[in-house]
C-alpha cells in the first residue's frame, strides 16, 4: 500500500480500514467507492502478493473468521438458514456440556494452587473482563489477596496493576471468542515474571492457551452471539466451590458474609 501507486494506495488504504466489507463487496462495489477501477483492484492484489482479488478476499476471509463469524451466524438466524458445521465447530452448550466442563480433575488442582499462591490476580479483558470482575468477586472472601486487574482504566490499568506480580503468584486469565490480544499479551508478561497462568478458554488452540502453564476449557459455542459466556461461568463457578470445599472455616465465612449483608436484602412476601 506504501509503495504503490496512487490508485493503487488507494484501494490498500480503503481495504486496510475496512477488512470487513472488503470480504462483502464485489470489486465492482470496491472500485466505485475507492474511484478506481476493477483492474485497479486485481492489480493492487497481485502486488500485494495474491494470486488476484478472489484470492486475497479468501485469505483475509481465513484470518478473520472469528471476527465475521458471529455476522454470518446472525445472518443465517435472520434467514432461518443454519451455517453449515465445521470440523473444528464445538457442539451447542447443553447440559451435558457444561457437565463435562466443571467435571474435570484440573478443577480441584487449581482451586488447591490458588490456595497456595501468595496473591491471585484475574484478567479478563472486553466482554471476559465481567467474568473476570465474577470470578474475583467469588473468590474474595475464601482467598487472602484476591484482585480483578483490569478496571476503568482498561488494559493499561490491568498492565499497572500486573507490573507487581511474581515468583508464587496465580494469575487466572479468561478469554472467549473474540479474543484479546492484550490478554495474551500480559499473560505472557506474567508468565515471564515468574507467575503461574491458569487459562479459561474454549478450545487447546485458543491464544491464550499457548502461552499459559495449565488451562481449563469452557463450551463457548452459541448460534448467534459470537460466543456464550454460560460455560465459563459454570467454570468459575466450579473453580470457587472447590475452594469453598477446601477451606475448613468456609462456612464459618459464608455465615458471617450472610449476617453482614442481611439487612440489605430484600425478602419475599409470605
Amino acid at each position: 500500500m506504501e509503495d504503490a501507486s496512487p490508485s493503487l494506495s488507494r484501494v490498500g488504504r480503503w481495504m486496510s480500514a475496512h477488512p470487513i466489507r472488503t470480504l462483502s463487496h464485489s470489486a465492482e462495489e470496491i472500485a466505485s467507492l475507492t474511484g478506481t477501477s476493477v483492474a485497479a483492484i486485481n492489480r493492487f492484489a497481485r502486488a500485494a502478493g495474491f494470486e488476484g482479488f478472489t484470492d486475497l478476499k479468501a485469505v483475509l476471509g481465513d484470518e478473520l473468521q472469528s471476527t465475521v463469524a458471529p455476522l454470518r451466524k446472525l445472518g443465517g438466524a435472520k434467514t432461518g438458514v443454519r451455517p453449515a458445521r465445521t470440523k473444528k465447530s464445538a457442539p451447542a452448550i447443553d447440559a451435558e456440556a457444561l457437565q463435562r466442563a466443571i467435571a474435570v480433575p484440573g478443577i480441584q488442582r487449581v482451586a488447591g494452587r490458588l490456595l497456595k499462591a501468595r496473591q491471585v490476580l484475574v484478567l479478563g479483558l472486553g466482554t471476559s473482563g465481567y467474568l473476570a470482575g465474577y470470578a474475583a468477586h467469588a473468590l474474595m472472601p475464601y482467598l487472602p489477596r484476591v484482585w480483578a486487574l483490569a478496571g476503568e482504566g482498561g488494559t493499561e490499568e490491568a498492565a499497572r496493576r500486573l507490573s507487581r506480580c511474581g515468583r508464587g503468584d496465580v494469575l487466572l486469565a479468561v478469554s472467549l471468542p473474540r479474543y484479546s490480544r492484550d490478554t495474551v499479551r500480559l499473560a505472557q508478561f506474567a508468565r515471564e515474571r515468574g507467575a503461574e497462568v491458569i487459562a479459561i478458554t474454549d478450545a487447546p488452540d485458543a491464544p491464550l492457551a499457548a502461552v499459559a502453564n495449565s488451562f481449563l476449557l469452557a463450551p463457548s459455542q452459541h448460534a448467534v452471539m459470537p460466543s456464550s459466556a454460560v460455560g465459563a461461568l459454570a467454570v468459575i463457578e466450579a473453580i470457587a466451590a472447590a475452594v469453598m470445599r477446601l477451606i475448613p472455616d468456609a462456612a464459618l465465612v459464608a455465615r458471617e458474609m450472610s449476617e453482614l449483608v442481611l439487612s440489605h436484602l430484600a425478602t419475599p412476601h409470605p
